[in-house]
């Protein structure tokens, strides 16, 4: 019984230990979630402002602007067109069923792609990402890891899109695509699949005119440009893929802060059943034994009572 209870004790202090452990990460998630957070709200702020100056420059056709007109109404890269595609995961699990979902949806967008002829090459941010789509036997561009204790700035988006920029002029894909789960609010995230390359200028020109509003037009009479509208549309139209991908790995890294909290939640709260389980079986089993003592000390005292007794008689009949 002693060593029943031990055993007991022995389980409660390591599903104590784990449960400091699970709080921990919870912490540490919580605070991640909410500087992630604010840095999101920032960014969309700046993503809004590059899409209204986009708008007024990419009037005058480039290259990369009249592949965005010609891409306008497809899908894809076409038969015998080559694509890639950025999926952004996380670099460690913990976090309920955030990767699985997405890497799904990444696979049946590889899939439906592959029907239609193209090829398809993978950009993998995240660890999860590049180990799952290694093992499917995908075409890994690169990758790149983004560990729990890192703050994603923009100076690596700006980085991220330079590699995607040389890989886009050498013609290594014709079409770029971006997966990822988009922030909708605490423990809540829907998977976004989005064309970054060409651009969808379309697009930009509607959020152009919403903000705009009262039927104004987006490019003014009057505007003046200091710079050649060639070059700053240039300028813009990869600033603007910058910061598609800023907000996709900002967006990214609030959801998956978000699901982890959601199941460190739920792990602690399982967690605490089972404790009171167990304080539960190991009161039972202390009580078991308090009985047991006390009933061998009333068995010895009336043991020794009876033998008094008999004592006391065969003194009195002597």
């Amino acid at each position: 019984m002693a060593q029943v209870a031990h055993e007991v004790q022995q389980r409660l202090k390591t599903l104590e230990e784990i449960r400091h452990l699970l709080r921990s990460i919870r912490a540490m998630s919580a605070i991640r979630w909410r500087r992630a957070r604010a840095r999101l709200r920032s960014a969309q702020q700046y993503a809004g402002a590059v899409d209204q100056q986009l708008a007024l420059v990419t009037t005058l056709p480039t290259p990369l602007t009249r592949d965005a007109h010609r891409h306008v109404g497809g899908s894809g890269p076409g038969a015998g067109g080559s694509m890639g595609l950025i999926a952004l995961t996380s670099d460690r699990g913990l976090c309920g069923t955030f990767n699985v979902g997405l890497v799904a949806q990444a696979l049946d967008f590889i899939e439906r792609e592959r029907e239609k002829g193209g090829q398809i090459k993978v950009i993998a941010l995240g660890g999860y990402g590049e180990r799952f789509f290694r093992a499917a036997g995908c075409e890994l561009l690169y990758t790149q890891h983004f560990p729990l204790t890192h703050a994603v700035s923009f100076a690596e988006a700006r980085d991220i899109v330079a590699k995607v920029k040389r890989l886009y002029e050498a013609r290594t894909f014709n079409t770029l695509y971006l997966i990822y789960n988009q922030f909708v609010s605490f423990g809540r995230y829907q998977r976004v699949e989005m064309r970054l390359l060409p651009p969808d200028l379309n697009s930009i020109w509607r959020k152009a005119r919403q903000a705009a509003g009262d039927g104004r037009a987006v490019v003014p009479e009057d505007l003046i440009l200091g710079t050649p509208p060639q070059d700053l549309q240039d300028f813009l139209l990869w600033e603007h893929l910058a910061v598609q991908v800023y907000l996709g790995l900002i967006e990214s890294m609030v959801s998956e802060h978000g699901a982890r909290l959601q199941t460190m939640d739920a792990a602690i709260t399982n967690l605490d059943e089972r404790m009171d389980q167990l304080w539960l079986q190991y009161h039972a089993i202390r009580q078991e034994g308090i009985t047991r003592q006390v009933l061998e000390v009333q068995s010895n005292t009336q043991a020794r009572y009876h033998r008094r007794a008999i004592q006391v008689r065969d003194r009195l009949v002597n």
